[in-house]
């Protein structure tokens, strides 16, 4: 009898113990990072998130809210967690929780998100870029609520990333701190937005230092950076399959995305992918990464071709894409990918690095340092601003099919700076400062691509759009004149204009200020067919510093150019 009991005892002490360590192993399970969304596609996208300790993976998904009628699994026990959903429906909203195939570990009315739209559907595509963002700090937190102002009724498809994720080494805790963070990053923010990313030098150092320098094979590389990501690298979304996430593309809509990286530079020629030791030479052009690059542009037969990587190519401020022991990158980035993907006729360039936003005019054909830009490469030197008028033509055939790109730089969403003020030739405008956070929204519907970049406290400060017309129409005998640019603009005492005069006519050059009000009077008589510079000194006249408008008046016909006299 006395055995029983213990027999008893032992018994109802092991059920204990076995639902005790139950209890604790339900208890450790939980969500550490994430989940996150990456690869977002019409029919699919992956789902991603971290654990603390090992389960199997299910995502549970419906397209009503408490209705999770489907699920999508993964068997393999793991903290890292990646579930690819597929067999879904073009632009429909899906609501979804996380856990095991027992149990859901993280729900939240949060969780969800919305497909792409596919090749038969003209839906406008709005994207947000952020860039040079991952400080985990206040600054960071107001352009991360500065965005959920702006698009509090229309929603971002995607966000995009264009480096400098994690501050200051890409490591795996920096990212878990300043990426993931729910107080001042994106954790709560990628529950419903898919980011797409590139990396920047800083998240490259916790995978071939930079400061190092580099030199190891790209196709051995490997780090936190890579290992969080999950683009398309199979063509699996449209474009050609690089087969690494080092670089990839794919398709939204009738936009093709370039996804280039910027770091891939090495001391040996084999490994120097960039060609960063060849920074200034534009004749190299072949790399496993160019090569691919190239192949890519030639097949995609899509509308709108956007490209994006970290280096800035162009930069206003304190010379930085000028030669300098560090900035070789930037240069070899303007030598190396500008002349392929202006080739193939690329409308947008997004870039990063520069702690401040930077946006150019419609340019092509300037490799060089600054003072080798000249008027020509000036498609359009306007504004850019649809509201007056201004915006940059990309043509869709004739003898500028496919010519100029409105380069960017995105790189304030959480640190700026004021070295200096910003000039340079293929910069229109800019913000540096201190306290200058920000980040750009990009709409594109149908022949419109719309930029609109917005502080941290909401104001917009910039905007530009670009829209696709055929050559077809214009007529080149009944046109006065053709390619008015200003160059330089800003300037200091004097511009230069240059404009094509395509048959005889009376020609009237006015200065007007910011009111309409002629305040020089530069030229009136009769010009021959012909290419014409004209210098304008606006001290000559005293006017002081301030906005101002170019009018040149080609037998009737007028055009407009802003200009700003700096002091």
């Amino acid at each position: 009898m006395i055995v029983m009991k213990k027999i008893y005892l032992l018994s109802i002490l092991a059920v204990i113990l076995v639902c005790d360590l139950s209890t604790f192993s339900l208890q450790a399970q939980k969500v550490i990072r994430g989940p996150y969304m990456q690869s977002p596609a019409p029919y699919s996208i992956i789902m991603r998130w971290r654990t603390d300790s090992l389960t199997d993976s299910r995502v549970n998904y419906g397209t009503t809210a408490g209705s999770l009628t489907f699920h999508a699994d993964s068997a393999t026990p793991t903290t890292e967690h990646r579930v690819k959903i597929n067999g879904l429906s073009a632009r429909t909203k899906y609501y979804y929780n996380v856990g095991s195939s027992t149990q859901v570990l993280k729900a939240d009315s949060r969780m969800y998100f919305t497909t792409a739209i596919d090749s038969t559907m003209s839906d406008p595509v709005r994207f947000w870029v952020i860039g040079d963002f991952g400080h985990g700090n206040t600054a960071e937190r107001d352009v991360r609520n500065s965005y959920y102002n702006y698009a509090a009724n229309h929603p971002a498809d995607f966000q995009l990333w264009v480096g400098d994720n994690a501050y200051s080494d890409g490591k795996d805790q920096e990212y878990q701190d300043k990426v993931f963070d729910t107080v001042n990053s994106f954790g709560n923010t990628f529950l419903n937005l898919p980011f797409v990313p590139t990396s920047g030098n800083h998240d490259w150092n916790s995978i071939c230092a930079w400061t190092a320098p580099c030199n190891t094979d790209p196709n051995l590389q490997t780090g936190p950076y890579l290992n969080i990501i999950d683009p398309p690298t199979e063509g699996e979304q449209g474009g050609v399959a690089s087969h690494k996430k080092l670089f990839y593309s794919f398709d939204y809509g009738d936009i093709h995305f370039v996804c280039l990286n910027s770091e891939l530079g090495a001391t040996s020629a084999a490994n120097d992918w960039l060609g960063v030791q060849r920074y200034a030479d534009t004749s190299f052009n072949s790399s496993p990464m160019l090569d691919w690059l190239k192949a890519d542009l030639a097949a995609t037969t899509k509308k709108w071709k956007i490209a994006f990587w970290h280096q800035c190519p162009y930069s206003g401020q304190d010379n930085l894409t000028e030669l300098s022991s560090f900035q070789l990158f930037c240069i070899a980035a303007r030598n190396h990918f500008n002349p392929i993907i202006e080739r193939y006729g690329i409308d947008l360039v997004l870039t990063g690095h520069d702690h401040n936003y930077q946006r150019g005019n419609l340019i092509n054909g300037h490799y060089g340092y600054m003072a080798s830009f000249t008027p020509s490469m000036m498609l359009n030197n306007s504004s850019g601003n649809d509201d007056l008028g201004e915006a940059y033509i990309k043509y869709t055939n004739g003898p500028l099919a496919g010519k100029g790109a409105v380069y960017v730089v995105q790189g304030n969403s959480s640190e700026g700076n004021s070295y200096s003020t910003i000039s340079h030739p293929a910069i229109h405008w800019g913000e540096a400062c201190d306290t200058c956070y920000g980040s750009l929204m990009i709409d594109v519907n149908g022949d419109r691509l719309d930029g609109h970049y917005f502080t941290s406290n909401g104001v917009v400060r910039d905007q530009f759009t670009i829209k696709k017309q055929a050559w077809t129409g214009i007529d080149e005998e009944d046109a006065a004149f053709d390619h008015f640019y200003v160059f330089p603009n800003p300037f200091r005492e004097q511009t230069r204009i240059s404009y094509t005069v395509l048959k005889k006519c009376p020609v009237k050059i006015d200065v007007l200020d910011a009111r309409g009000k002629v305040v020089m009077a530069y030229f009136s008589g009769y010009r021959e067919p012909g290419d014409y510079q004209d210098m304008i000194d606006m001290d000559k006249e005293y006017l002081p510093e301030g906005a101002y408008i170019v009018r040149l008046d080609c037998g009737g016909v007028v055009k407009y150019r802003k200009i700003v006299k700096a002091n």
